[in-house]
């Protein structure tokens, strides 16, 4: 893989990372938002904060996640072995790595 193409990946990497991290933070104000917004509720008015609250967690979670695959990517392209099986070393298809980026096999 050429310097240009590496170079590329590291521009998507870096904006997708950008988008997760804004997006965890968007998710973490809402779960306080909606802590902060009970005062006194009904029941069902609790049970739909919390089922609010739970899916901005979940969201979040996933996020995460995906934010690990992204660092880890990134710290392989500064190691030089990016688009490498981290299992075997051969190369991950281009056409892989153009789906997804932080792909490890």
């Amino acid at each position: 893989m050429d310097e240009q193409i590496r170079e590329r990946f590291r521009h998507r990497l870096l904006r997708r990372r950008r988008e997760l991290v804004a997006a965890r933070q968007a998710a973490e104000r809402g779960v306080v938002e909606s802590r902060e917004g009970r005062t006194a509720p009904e029941y069902e008015e609790s049970a739909q904060a919390d089922h609010v609250e739970f899916t901005l967690r979940e969201f979040s979670d996933a996020r995460r996640r995906e934010l690990l695959l992204v660092d880890a990517a990134l710290a392989r392209l500064d190691a030089g072995i990016f688009g490498s099986c981290v299992e075997c070393g051969r190369p991950i298809e281009l056409e892989r790595l153009e789906a997804v980026p932080y792909a490890l096999r």
